[in-house]
């Protein structure tokens, strides 16, 4: 498997919406964020056996924020075949170049405490938790102990 990080293009999209999707719903509009001068959307590209075979395996959006030099990681996705192979890792590791070519300080991503497998990818990917809220998520009800955590990864 030669796995390659680059950019995303228009044509990404659909293969990337449906590595998202196999995940969660996709609330994203991926087009939009091609666009937009604040975010780096990135895929992981798997040529297989050959290089007429090109399959998107994986995806990574961060949105910057130049007032307080942070990176915010809002959707990171492997395709269930492909997991645990270190693609999430290639991604995060491509996401932390660019946001220090960007001049960033840190890089924040948000989980939930019952997501187990995800606080411990973002530890062994080097993030380190840094807070958590307990009124952020508006979609659940007033009696939910629902909390977002949060970790950083410094730069």
């Amino acid at each position: 498997m030669a796995v390659r990080i680059r950019a995303a293009s228009l044509r990404d999209v659909p293969e990337l919406e449906g590595v998202v999707g196999q995940h969660w719903k996709v609330n994203i509009d991926h087009l939009k964020e091609l666009e937009n001068p604040e975010a780096v959307l990135l895929v992981a590209e798997d040529w297989g056996a050959s290089k007429d075979s090109r399959e998107v395996v994986g995806t990574a959006l961060m949105w910057l924020t130049k007032w307080n030099k942070t990176g915010y990681l809002v959707e990171l996705a492997v395709h269930k075949d492909h997991q645990r192979r270190g693609i999430g890792a290639k991604l995060v590791r491509a996401l932390a170049q660019r946001a220090r070519r960007q001049g960033l300080r840190s890089i924040i991503v948000e989980t939930q405490p019952y997501i187990r497998e995800g606080i411990d990818f973002y530890l062994r990917t080097g993030f380190r938790m840094c807070g958590y809220n307990d009124r952020y998520y508006t979609n659940a009800p007033k009696t939910s102990r629902d909390i977002a955590l949060f970790f950083s990864l410094d730069l």
